[in-house]
């Protein structure tokens, strides 16, 4: 008698689409809304997109999403205090040297 095969699927790892609802307040789905309008997309795609941007560090080539992860890890702090920790980072370095510094032809623009 042939054996069947167990299917071991990661059950996180699917394209399947879960229902979920999520309390928010009326100013945090307005703000959503008008982004995702600016974008294009509709709500349920905007904040699938964000989320899933959150869970894997929006797309960056693994070896800047390994070295951020390890970043973290190090400085012991969780991912939304990780993000704000980056932020805050970039705002010292734009004190120093203004908004934009690093845009495309910056340097042009500086002469």
């Amino acid at each position: 008698m042939a054996k069947e095969k167990v299917s071991r699927e990661d059950p996180f790892q699917s394209t399947e689409k879960v229902m979920q609802t999520f309390r928010m307040t009326r100013e945090l789905v307005a703000f959503l809304k008008r982004e995702a309008s600016a974008k294009g997309l509709d709500l349920t795609a905007y904040v699938n997109r964000m989320l899933e941007g959150l869970r894997t560090w929006f797309g960056l080539p693994g070896a800047a999403s390994h070295l951020l992860e390890a970043d973290r890890e190090a400085l012991d702090m969780g991912r939304y205090e990780y993000i704000l920790h980056v932020l805050f980072q970039r705002s010292l370095e734009l004190r120093e040297k203004s908004p934009g510094f690093d845009a495309p032809g910056a340097e042009k623009k500086k002469r």
